[in-house]
């Protein structure tokens, strides 16, 4: 699933003008979103449990909705309100392109977190946008 979807995730990319360079950065050196550049480095050697996946629509959504002059690295966690939002629209993105055609009563919200290894954190944003 998540070939199709890196797939789908780059196409949002494309038309979103953002440019996607895979690195093979250290495992110790995030994604990079260049707000202002429209570029994002997605390092594939960056070790998180996080897939790479959701990192990209993380990424994706900081440039197209955080403030253009700002540089990002990848954050799962929600300790600002920036982190909170972005990660909450990367979770929307995702919902939508997986559950495009599937009735609320046949998401699950536990297979999500798992699908894309989300730490427990995200419980409750996960819960409430994928019914959305």
């Amino acid at each position: 699933m998540h070939e199709e979807l890196f797939k789908q995730l780059l196409y949002i990319a494309t038309q979103s003008d953002i440019i996607i360079k895979e690195v093979a950065g250290q495992a110790t050196d995030p994604d990079v979103a260049f707000c202002k550049q429209r570029i994002i480095n997605l390092n594939h050697n960056y070790q998180s449990s996080i897939s790479v996946a959701f990192r990209l629509a993380h990424e994706i959504c900081h440039i197209k909705f955080s403030q253009p002059t700002f540089l990002y690295t990848f954050s799962p966690y929600i300790k600002n309100k920036e982190e909170r939002e972005t990660n909450e629209r990367a979770i929307r993105m995702l919902a939508r392109l997986i559950y495009a055609d599937t009735p609320n009563e046949y998401r699950n919200w536990s297979d999500f977190m798992a699908e894309f290894c989300l730490p427990s954190w995200f419980e409750p944003l996960v819960q409430d946008i994928i019914y959305d």
